[in-house]
């Protein structure tokens, strides 16, 4: 009787290690995967950002300040979503680089919906200045 309770006891004892070790090993692995997909979200983001603002200064060449102007929104709305999510990853000075492209997009913006032609040049400006992903 003392045999078969001790070999009960070693069994539960072996399967609540193997159950642990195994939520450890496959925890590892969905960290690795959260990141990464933080990361492609992160990429998607900062591609639709540089889309955006590549497509406004399309506009602003056409003198279609409307059509400049509903790009540079999508655009700043990109750049705000990228810079929350670096925050989140720990990557403080993409973050910040992020959050000053988009208050460059806003002045731009701003500039076209003034009619105003050097908004193209703000937007050429705050482009060469868009964080690239780490």
């Amino acid at each position: 009787m003392k045999a078969t309770f001790k070999a009960i006891v070693f069994l539960l004892v072996a399967l609540a290690l193997a159950v642990l070790g195994g939520y450890i090993w496959g925890a590892t692995g969905r960290w690795r995967a959260e990141d990464a997909r933080a990361k492609a979200g992160v990429g998607l983001h900062l591609s639709n950002a540089r889309a955006n603002m590549l497509a406004a200064r399309v506009s602003l060449f056409e003198v279609n300040f409307g059509d400049a102007s509903r790009s540079l929104e999508s655009a700043k709305a990109d750049l705000v979503t990228v810079a929350e999510a670096f925050e989140r990853l720990d990557l403080g000075a993409e973050a910040a680089a992020a959050r000053e492209v988009a208050a460059r997009v806003d002045d731009a913006k701003q500039l076209a919906g003034r009619l105003d032609q050097t908004a193209n040049t703000r937007l050429a400006d705050a482009i060469r200045l868009l964080p690239k992903m780490p």
